[in-house]
């Protein structure tokens, strides 16, 4: 080998730069450092510290993914269930409340009035969307028609029970009691909202 000569300065430096490079060479996460450097630098040269940990890592890396796409599947499995499940019982509350209202002498066409208001206020709480509807649209009053004309202000104040007694010991004669009867069925029917 040919003798070169070079300063003291470079000397040291270089000699600073081996032990530098000798004593990461023994740790062996800086050796893989370096490794993975010079890999950079140069991608064709060949490393076989690194291409023996490659091809043995390569079927945990494949396993890994499997097992990250497993998961996630499952997560989301999990979330599409837990949404059907709360869909479906809001659902069936929706449906329950529906029943409900038909019991409580509601149509369909009130039901549907419900089911807009509860479109338009984003709620889903049908008993309170029904009761929202009903102070807006409050029930009508009814008419209260008179065929006979005659007004007899003592007849009015007596109760259902002597309304019936009267319609009996007439025997449906009396126009007042029948008119007044026929009129708190009325008002008892309408009174039960507007549906």
């Amino acid at each position: 080998m040919a003798a070169v000569e070079i300063d003291e300065v470079e000397l040291l430096r270089l000699r600073k730069q081996d032990s530098t490079v000798h004593a990461l060479m023994q740790n062996p996460k800086a050796k893989r450092k370096i490794f993975e450097a010079y890999k950079e630098h140069d991608p064709n040269a060949r490393i076989p510290e690194l291409e023996m940990e490659e091809a043995a890592r390569a079927p945990v890396s494949a396993l890994e993914t499997t097992v990250a796409e497993l998961k996630k599947q499952i997560a989301d499995d999990k979330a599409e269930r837990e949404k059907n499940e709360k869909l479906g019982s809001l659902h069936g509350s929706i449906e329950q409340g529906k029943v409900e209202l038909r019991r409580a002498g509601w149509t369909d066409e009130g039901i549907a009035a419900v089911e807009k208001v509860m479109e338009e206020k984003g709620t889903t709480d049908i008993a309170m969307a029904a009761a929202y509807y009903e102070k807006l649209h409050p029930p009508q009053l009814p008419s209260t028609p008179r065929g006979h004309g005659a007004w007899n202000f003592t007849e009015e104040v007596a109760d259902g029970e002597a309304d019936l007694k009267r319609l009996l010991a007439t025997r449906g004669d009396n126009e007042i009691a029948v008119d007044k009867m026929a009129r708190e069925a009325l008002n008892e029917f309408r009174g039960a909202g507007r549906r």
